[in-house]
């Protein structure tokens, strides 16, 4: 969940590094630093807090320049967020400098064994272990230092390297961590994420686990721990530069919420056509598992990733006859139930490098279940260890709350739920044809959605200006909405929102609902609406403020609440796509009105890599 960076060229790779470091901070912003050698010297400078105040520190007293080095913005997981904490650590002796991204399980043995060997270690971190044991175990020869040295290191990890002996080199070792190299005329860059490369260049390769890349000034080489060399199969990156610039908006969180429709089309394109849905990934999987009747689905993911899973789960019972489980990535590696080859797993992971979504994935694989993924990233360790990938292609998210992810994480499922209906001969083919028009029009429909709401949300917002805190209740999948919606005020205002099942307040929550205290309440599924509107009464009674959000012309529930937000009408399965865009803007507007930075929000960062 830190982020890496590393440049080797022609260039003075200090401002490369600060640059490509702006462009990470989602990964974490606890601090910040950077490693620069100029041939002879290393310089480091380190700062608590934001890549502006590393570059604030570099203005007013520069380190020497040169043309390679590495740097780190930090999400601090060991030890607290200090300039002694941050990126890169090197030895007592400087000589070898280390920025890491993911936790070293067994640093406490390590860190042991070092104090007894007379190292005097000076941070809180699992980092510094690293170049304290590079140090100890030198040989003089770099490559085969590290050789030496990684596989002593238990857990995952992204590292990058330099040495004071050997100053016109990186090594960068990738071990279930994202680490990717983007390669240039001459020049070469180290990056956990792509946002950070597209300046520079879109011609990358992800290093995969357990291979060490060798990066000079002259050539990168990529190799085995064992020393046997790989020629690194180069992609292309589809993403541009345009999508990385806020435009005309103020913060990113805004502009991926106004993206939303194109998103949804690029997700639905060549997928959804006039006769109906064509996954050729599914169909191809389906041909080679030879996995006819699956008799258990297991949807895993985490966060908001997870919620978007909870509305995929209840449409597959319904679109089929197989029990689905809907579970929590960081809970399922340690408990789950059966797993087998007639076991379906469905991960869900926006950047496909989360970390707890990534061991539930190997979890599955161990048992021989079978995994389809849900990703946006391309040669991502989610991808590349499933055995099926469907890509949302909802362009790069840079805000660290996930808005757009949602949105294309529930249409892809919709899709595969209509591809499994049909192969399976679930008992839901008959909704396929209604299901069809709807995901049709699904992009239409969310425009609209942001023209009705956005001025209404943004009025609505002020009302949390002073509250502490606020409820949303609903039924069915407006209940898993509720739970999104709640997540994102709490990421983004800091209000402890708290999102209910509406016929369960009754049972103990109402003790909470006192005068004028805020409700949101969520009454998109048509079945369900009368229910919803006697649980909204007994709010009132409690003579809460209530804000329902319906669908156009819904009389019913607008004389109930004291405030109402209408959003057009659509399938039900496709109404958490639509009634999300209200709670999405309103934990925007709110986080502004309450005076806090919506894209970076304080103790998060975006790429959860780390357990």
């Amino acid at each position: 969940m830190s982020g890496i960076v590393g440049y080797i060229g022609r260039h003075s790779a200090q401002p490369v590094l600060l640059d490509c470091l702006k462009k990470l901070d989602y990964r974490g912003y606890d601090s910040a630093g950077i490693a620069v050698s100029d041939m002879k010297t290393i310089g480091v400078r380190k700062e608590k807090g934001r890549v502006e105040d590393l570059e604030a520190s570099l203005q007013l007293e520069p380190i020497p320049a040169g043309c390679l080095g590495i740097g780190h913005t930090r999400w601090a997981s060991h030890g607290m967020p200090t300039v002694e904490n941050s990126h890169p650590l090197c030895d007592e002796e400087a000589r070898f400098y280390v920025v890491h991204n993911g936790i070293i399980e067994n640093y406490q043995q390590l860190k042991k064994f070092l104090i007894a060997q007379g190292h005097r270690l000076q941070t809180d971190t699992d980092t510094e272990v690293i170049p304290y044991l590079l140090a100890h175990y030198d040989t003089g020869n770099f490559e085969e230092t590290v050789r030496i040295v990684i596989p002593q290191l238990k857990g995952a990890f992204a590292l990058a390297i330099m040495a004071k002996d050997h100053p016109n080199q990186i090594i960068a070792i990738s071990y279930d961590n994202p680490l990717i190299i983007g390669f240039g005329s001459g020049e070469a860059y180290l990056s956990s994420d792509i946002p950070a490369l597209l300046s520079y260049t879109k011609e990358i390769y992800p290093i995969k686990n357990g291979e060490m890349a060798i990066l000079t000034q002259t050539n990168v080489e990529i190799k085995t721990l064992s020393g046997e060399k790989i020629l690194p199969k180069k992609t292309s990156v589809r993403w541009n530069q345009d999508e990385l610039n806020l435009q005309d908006y103020g913060h990113y969180m805004l502009k991926e919420i106004m993206e939303q429709p194109e998103a949804i089309k690029r997700t639905l394109k060549d997928r959804l056509t006039e006769s109906g849905v064509v996954i050729p990934e599914v169909d191809d999987f389906f041909a080679k598992r030879k996995l006819t009747d699956p008799e258990r689905i297991i949807i895993v993911a985490s966060g908001t990733s997870h919620h978007a899973g909870m509305i995929g789960k209840k449409i597959l019972e319904t679109m089929l006859d197989i029990p689905v489980e809907a579970a929590i990535a960081s809970e399922f590696r340690c408990e789950h139930g059966r797993l087998d080859e007639k076991t379906l797993v469905i991960a869900i992971s926006q950047s496909g490098e989360t970390a707890d979504t990534i061991s539930a994935l190997k979890e599955a694989k161990k048992s021989g279940a079978a995994v389809i993924a849900i990703s946006n990233y391309r040669k991502s360790t989610l991808a590349r260890k499933s055995d099926c990938v469907i890509y949302t292609h909802a362009g790069p998210e840079l805000a660290v709350a996930a808005t757009k992810a949602y949105t294309t994480q529930i249409t892809a499922l919709v899709l595969l739920s209509i591809v499994l209906a049909k192969k399976l001969h679930g008992s839901g083919e008959g909704q396929i044809p209604a299901l069809l028009d709807a995901l049709h029009s699904l992009a239409d429909d969310v425009e609209k959605c942001l023209v009705m709401t956005q001025d209404a949300i943004d009025q609505f917002a002020q009302v949390t200006n002073d509250q502490e805190h606020l409820f949303l209740i609903g039924r069915g999948l407006d209940y898993v909405l509720a739970l999104e919606g709640a997540l994102k005020l709490q990421e983004v205002a800091y209000l402890h929102a708290d999102a209910y099942a509406a016929g369960e307040m009754k049972h103990g929550t109402m003790a909470l609902i006192t005068p004028g205290v805020p409700v949101i309440a969520l009454a998109t599924q048509e079945h369900l609406r009368d229910k919803a509107i006697n649980n909204i009464k007994e709010v009132k009674a409690r003579d809460a403020y209530v804000v329902g959000i319906t669908t156009t012309g819904d009389d019913e529930v607008s004389a109930v609440v004291d405030e109402v937000l209408y959003i057009p009408e659509a399938h039900p399965f496709l109404m958490p796509v639509l009634a999300a865009i209200p709670l999405q803007l309103l934990a925007y507007y709110a986080g502004i009105v309450r005076g806090y930075d919506v894209d970076r929000p304080r103790n998060l960062a975006k790429s959860l890599t780390v357990e």
